[in-house]
């Protein structure tokens, strides 16, 4: 009766999420989006997408019939320079869309583009949520300076949600206490463990060819040592973005040879991790690492960057994968994919990892917040 109740209070609300853009973007945040809106509408929420998009824009994934989205470029680019007129005529326009579709909360994915949204929602009495998708590690990465406008705008959001618990103290104190730890929705676990193909002696990577994911250190000492000698495994990349021309062209010789398989944007991932052996993830940062969640629901060990040893939730050294530094990252995992009892054993352990991981579902946490 409890739950009943909820849900009819609920439908009073309308909830708009907001993201840069979901034109051809095949990123974790999306997907997240995507899977956040259909189980707010579960538990009877009226919810929608806005996004800075135009109305050509095509979503990569799969959009639900029933959500609606809403498309809020007004002829400019998602991520395009645009001047301060044509910025505040966009804001104007957004505030009329707020308006029109008598949105009650708004929850923004990133504090990037949270100003605008501010600017937008002011004097409407709104429910604005900033719902983090990174780190703050990326400030250490990133030339942009961590106390810039979207960061600053941070203090006049009512609820802002971080992933995972040990993000808290990174945030000024006096912010602190407006922070909620919201995990991401994830799938629902596998019914049974199914052994990875271990045969297949595939190193999958999955995320965008960017800066960020930091794929060149192992593929680079994977280029060095084919020089030298025979190499017994293959690696295939499931993602695309701007690095794609520069690694075509400066691992050539890997990918002529059939070491190298750039496999480019993907729908089914599941199938793409389970002709894998192990998972590589060597990522500058993170925030709720989905390409990492979606591996060990597979039950794939994983080899992970030392700079994310804290996100002990998902992976610890020698349990269910390698925690190591980047100038071994290949060594190490050539040596763990020919080891194939060490393969089944870390890679039940991810599998039960996931279940763990599952088993902290953000329903109530939303509820609560929205």
């Amino acid at each position: 009766m409890k739950d009943m109740n909820k849900k009819k209070n609920n439908k009073n609300k309308i909830i708009a999420l907001v993201c840069m853009s979901f034109h051809q973007m095949a990123g974790g945040i999306e997907r997240q989006i995507i899977r956040t809106t259909i189980e707010l509408n579960k538990f009877g929420f009226d919810t929608l997408l806005l996004s800075f998009d135009n109305e050509d824009a095509e979503s990569f994934f799969d959009m639900p019939s029933d959500i609606k989205w809403i498309k809020c470029g007004f002829g400019l680019k998602p991520f395009g320079y645009a001047s301060k007129i044509e910025r505040i005529k966009q804001i104007i326009k957004l505030r009329k869309v707020i308006v029109r579709n008598q949105i009650t909360d708004i929850i923004t994915f990133h504090h990037g583009i949270y100003p605008r949204i501010l600017f937008a929602s002011c004097f409407l009495n709104l429910n604005n949520i900033v719902s983090e998708r990174n780190s703050l590690d990326n400030y250490k990465y990133i030339k942009l300076s961590k106390f810039n406008l979207g960061f600053l705008s941070l203090f006049f959001a009512k609820t802002i949600t971080v992933q995972l618990e040990q993000y808290k103290k990174d945030y000024p104190k006096f912010l602190q206490n407006k922070i909620s730890v919201v995990p991401n929705f994830i799938k629902k676990p596998i019914g049974f463990y199914q052994e990875p193909n271990f045969d297949s002696l595939v190193v999958s990577m999955l995320g965008r060819l960017s800066y960020q994911k930091n794929f060149e250190p192992f593929l680079d000492q994977l280029n060095e040592t084919y020089l030298k000698r025979k190499i017994n495994l293959k690696v295939k990349i499931a993602g695309d973005g701007e690095l794609m021309s520069v690694f075509k062209n400066k691992y050539s010789r890997l990918i002529d040879d059939g070491l190298l398989e750039l496999q480019g944007k993907i729908k089914d991932i599941d199938n793409f991790l389970r002709n894998s052996s192990l998972f590589c993830f060597p990522s500058l940062w993170e925030g709720y690492p989905n390409a990492l969640v979606e591996a060990l629901r597979i039950g794939l060990p994983v080899v992970i960057s030392k700079r994310l040893s804290n996100l002990h939730q998902f992976v610890e050294n020698n349990i269910n994968g390698l925690v190591v530094n980047d100038n071994e990252i290949f060594t190490k995992t050539e040596n763990l994919i020919n080891n194939k009892n060490l393969l089944n054993e870390m890679s039940k352990n991810s599998f039960i990892k996931y279940q763990n991981l599952y088993s902290n579902y953000p329903h109530k946490k939303w509820d609560r917040i929205l």
